[in-house]
């Protein structure tokens, strides 16, 4: 009949990807890096930036090696992904390749920087303190570094084996280092060798802090132990940078302030740093020692809760002290002395020595022993009998009081927190809640290590891996950006969202957020040549409220935002 439409129904799976999108163009991680990057125009068919950016989406959205990563595309809109008029084709594994052997010729670190200025300026952070770590990565297969220019291996990282984070140290590895806000938002990555360890990577970020956009006499260097040692120390006091880490044991003064602490017991009650019935309880107590050539503020923390591998160290510890305790006494029980003053001193002696939760108690004893008299008896006489009086001592080992148990529980609770964040701007409390906010930038390593999320990476040459390393980081920065809107539009707004099954979530994670994105399926209807985008009529309403709470709405997927008018 004249006049019928010829309808065709499809559907496409973009899941996070219009989304991810957007948030990249947000950051103008294209433009920034066609301008940093070696390239002629008329030589490349879809720019360097563009080519990353797909990596980036790739990434969070469903990771593929670089072979598979134009079959991902095959299932995506790409008018409404790219600025740039592409095919999936035009993402084949060779130009990937050579958009990541110009992003390993730049500063990549410069890179990550001025994108991060970019969010900080869009998302308005408080940027008051900084947390910084490191995490390896391991890798599978032969990467042979001594092919490698002398020149080019300089330049770039080496995938070796190091100490690894990943309980793996028969595996090659690469490594990771992270600073992020307070709040979870990197703003300084690095890609470095497997070997490099945590105590140069610090003094590495220390040296490049002030190059950065940070102030770095407004903001707080919150770091793990590693950060500690004296050369590190002095070189924040030159570069007056205010830190806050952990001292480590490795230094004695460590036990002397937790020594020294318990012994003038002026515990300050802190409360929980958490919320829940099972959240620990922090007290602590301030000293003023000098380090490293200057005078810095210690705090002495201890803790409520005791992990279960303290328990079991507690145990262990426990049986071998009763064990070298019984072989002592054993021993002890055979000595003899001629007076009670000689057999109290020696009681005295070793009781002034014993340092064991075992407590251990002795009485000194008389012996009497009957011996017969040396030489020949007498005929028809009784046998002559000498009688001798010796003094030993009777020891006892007595169990330790649940008190005492108590108590070695505690101390093993204890740490040391060193700061040179003057008491004015953060009191005991304070430095104690912003070290446990390293926590934060642990949970970025969670989501790069996420095997959902960073598979086997499928390449040979440590330059490749390295600029792929980058874009990893790129990648967490632009999930970090979608948590960190997310849950300030919920602050604001006071709600929460609904995962599934799952309880109402007031602050939720990158995961959990891109898990709901990634369920969007759009309907194509194809009348003769006209299309038109439409969401399902039963799409999850909680996924249409994200989009709402990060900015956007279903256009992103449905109308080309890159369409110029007829």
């Amino acid at each position: 009949m004249e006049g019928d439409w010829n309808m065709q129904v499809s559907a496409k799976n973009p899941g996070a990807a219009n989304l991810m999108a957007h948030l990249c163009s947000e950051l103008q991680i294209t433009r920034t890096i066609n301008n940093m990057v070696t390239w002629d125009e008329k030589q490349w068919k879809v720019s360097p930036g563009t080519l990353i950016t797909a990596l980036i989406i790739n990434s969070l959205v469903e990771r593929q090696p670089l072979y598979n990563v134009q079959h991902f595309y095959e299932d995506m809109d790409m008018p409404l992904l790219f600025e740039e008029d592409i095919q999936a084709k035009d993402l084949n594994d060779d130009a990937l390749g050579r958009a990541l052997d110009r992003l390993a010729g730049i500063d990549c670190r410069q890179l990550l920087g001025t994108v991060a200025c970019q969010a900080a300026r869009i998302e308005d952070m408080d940027i008051s303190s900084v947390h910084a770590d490191t995490t390896s990565f391991s890798v599978y297969g032969d990467y042979d570094t001594k092919a490698i220019a002398e020149a080019d291996k300089n330049k770039h990282i080496e995938i070796v084996r190091g100490f690894s984070k990943d309980h793996q140290p028969h595996l090659k590895q690469l490594k990771f280092g992270l600073m992020v806000t307070n709040e979870g938002f990197p703003i300084v990555g690095d890609v470095t060798s497997g070997n490099q360890s945590d105590n140069v990577w610090n003094q590495k970020i220390l040296d490049e802090f002030h190059m950065s956009f940070l102030e770095t006499w407004d903001v707080a260097y919150v770091a793990d132990s590693a950060l500690i040692t004296e050369e590190n120390v002095r070189l924040m006091a030159a570069k007056k940078v205010r830190f806050i880490s952990r001292l480590p044991g490795r230094f004695n003064l460590e036990q002397e302030l937790i020594d020294r602490a318990w012994k003038e017991g002026k515990w300050r009650f802190c409360g929980p740093m958490a919320e829940g019935k099972k959240a620990a309880t922090y007290w602590t107590q301030l000293f003023q020692v000098e380090f490293a050539g200057r005078i810095y503020r210690f705090i002495v923390v201890r803790s409520s809760n005791l992990d279960k591998t303290k328990e079991k160290t507690l145990q262990r510890l426990l049986d071998k002290e009763k064990a070298t305790l019984e072989k002592h006494i054993k021993t002890l029980s055979k000595e003899e002395f001629q007076c009670i003053p000689d057999a109290e001193a020696r009681l005295k002696a070793i009781l002034k020595d014993h340092a064991m939760l075992h407590a251990l108690s002795g009485q000194v004893v008389e012996n009497v022993s009957v011996k017969r008299k040396p030489g020949r008896p007498p005929k028809n006489k009784p046998e002559p009998l000498l009688e001798t009086i010796t003094y030993g001592i009777e020891w006892t080992i007595q169990p330790p009081t649940e008190q005492e148990l108590e108590d070695w529980r505690q101390r093993e609770t204890a740490f040391v927190l060193i700061t040179s964040v003057s008491e004015a701007l953060y009191d005991d409390y304070d430095v104690l809640k912003e070290y446990k906010k390293q926590i934060n930038v642990e949970v970025r390593f969670r989501f790069l290590k996420d095997p959902m999320f960073v598979n086997a990476i499928y390449l040979k040459t440590p330059k490749r891996i390295e600029a792929l390393g980058y874009v990893i980081l790129l990648a967490v920065m632009i999930a970090s950006q979608l948590e960190l809107r997310i849950r300030n539009a919920l602050d604001r707004e006071k709600s929460t969202i609904s995962a599934g099954s799952r309880k109402k979530v007031q602050r939720p994670t990158a995961r959990l957020l891109l898990n709901m994105l990634n369920s969007i399926i759009v309907v194509y209807l194809d009348y003769d040549g006209h299309v038109e985008r439409h969401f399902p009529h039963d799409i999850n309403p909680e996924v249409l409220r994200v989009l709402e709470l990060a900015g956007y709405d279903r256009r992103i997927y449905t109308d080309n935002p890159y369409k110029k008018p007829q």
